[in-house]
């Protein structure tokens, strides 16, 4: 076979969507290396059998499954008619603006995977057809959400592309989400993980393409819009909650990481 110069770059989404969910297109059971313009993608197969190729590994295609495709995967599937399931489609900034920080984990866990296998598929199946259908973007998040949790529970017998079962990376979105008071120091966290921040910067660059400290203000920032928003919490309080020193230190750190300051963004969603 004639190799290509140059590795084909598809994209499948349209400006402005973040997050698309169709049903598979029959006409594209056998494709060529390809990867994506930015974006993850996440396909569910009810009905089809064959082989998958990501980045050199080959998976048999056994439905109902789950193929997780990276946003810097290249990647081919040989299948056979009649191939049935849907094709979800979401770029980083849908997962980055939402307020929902266990999201963000749940990417960052499915994305260990090359196929995750089910024992049914009409859970999942509805689910897909639900966020196919919908145009609000919360409950857009409240069902990709539900898809991602729902996969990971099959995970046991799956493909992993990525061995650690429980990596510093996933500890330290756990020390995140455990309720206590948010400390804006990664040697703190790298410390209680008995780890050097190096090596938290370098989990964390593995798993997400994110440094600790990038991954920290995101979980900063998404606090302080839901203490901004869902509460009637002053910004001197909602600084004080987030460990700053000050409202003013709070305020150029928000705008730094938003654009906007505190008080233009509860203007805004007001």
């Amino acid at each position: 076979m004639m190799k290509r110069k140059k590795i084909e770059v598809k994209d499948k989404m349209e400006h402005p969507r973040l997050i698309k969910v169709a049903a598979f297109d029959l006409s594209k059971n056998i494709t060529k290396p390809h990867k994506h313009n930015g974006y993850l993608e996440l396909v569910f197969l009810t009905s089809t059998s064959g082989k998958h190729i990501i980045d050199g590994r080959e998976a048999l295609i056994q439905a109902p499954c789950l193929l997780i495709i990276r946003k810097d995967n290249v990647h081919h599937w040989e299948l056979t008619d009649p191939v049935k399931g849907f094709v979800l489609l979401v770029k980083n900034q849908f997962v980055s603006q939402s307020l929902d920080f266990e999201i963000n984990r749940l990417v960052g866990g499915i994305k260990k995977f090359d196929t995750i296998y089910f024992k049914e598929a009409r859970t999942i199946e509805n689910l897909f057809k639900l966020l196919a259908a919908e145009e609000n973007e919360v409950c857009q998040e409240g069902l990709f959400k539900v898809i991602l949790a729902k996969s990971l529970e099959q995970t046991v017998d799956s493909k992993q592309s990525i061995t650690s079962p429980q990596n510093i990376y996933d500890r330290f979105c756990e020390l995140l989400n455990e309720g206590a008071s948010v400390v804006n120091h990664v040697a703190y966290y790298a410390e209680k993980l008995n780890t050097s921040p190096q090596n938290l910067n370098a989990a964390c660059k593995k798993n997400v393409n994110l440094t600790a400290s990038e991954l920290l203000a995101g979980y900063i920032i998404k606090e302080a819009k839901r203490l901004l928003f869902y509460t009637s919490n002053s910004i001197s309080e909602v600084a004080y909650e987030l460990g700053f020193s000050d409202k003013s230190n709070f305020s150029k750190y928000f705008k730094r990481y938003t654009g906007v300051t505190p008080k233009e963004f509860k203007k805004q969603e007001s």
